[in-house]
């Protein structure tokens, strides 16, 4: 219901919900995981104040640590909420940074699962996209390297992610195009 709707997003925060989300992330099985992931990404992707609600909670420490996770599901789940977290502004992409996800989404990106592929250049984009500085870091992690190498992969999902996180990357400068 978050997903849909910035008032029950807001409800889930004024409930207090997301420390009992937050907790169960390190805590419980991969199908908790999953779904926590899934309802933090709902809540954080309405506005900025939301997404710094999520991030008050603590949960930018424990999505990171679902990057590690073995399930591929999860690190999908955590990808996708970090990315949504990421996007709104400069300041929450920092936060995201300083959390070490970036190392860990390149990573994921290194998987097999082309769902998990996506997720990773679409949150690495998002963190990317604010300044000079957060594009240095995808490039200081390698990211665009990797990811300029599935520029010719047959899935069109993760062809249109990975244009735009090169383009993300590329548009702050031109040092940062050449890369």
């Amino acid at each position: 219901l978050a997903n849909h709707s910035d008032e029950l997003a807001e409800s889930v925060v004024t409930h207090e919900i997301l420390p009992q989300l937050v907790h169960g992330l390190g805590q419980q099985n991969r199908f908790f995981k999953k779904a926590a992931a899934f309802v933090l990404r709902a809540v954080a992707k309405h506005s900025p104040q939301l997404a710094q609600a999520v991030v008050d909670s603590g949960a930018l420490e424990s999505l990171v640590e679902c990057l590690e996770d073995f399930d591929p599901s999860v690190k999908e789940a955590s990808a996708w909420a970090l990315g949504y977290i990421a996007r709104h502004t400069k300041e929450l992409a920092l936060a995201v940074v300083d959390a070490g996800a970036v190392p860990l989404l390149v990573l994921c990106f290194q998987e097999p699962e082309l769902t998990l592929k996506r997720m990773s250049a679409s949150a690495l984009a998002d963190i990317a996209k604010h300044t000079p500085e957060l594009a240095q870091t995808v490039v200081d992690a390698g990211g665009v390297s990797l990811i300029a190498r599935e520029l010719g992969h047959a899935d069109s999902g993760l062809k249109r992610q990975v244009c735009s996180c090169l383009g993300q990357v590329a548009k702050h400068n031109v040092d940062l195009a050449e890369v």
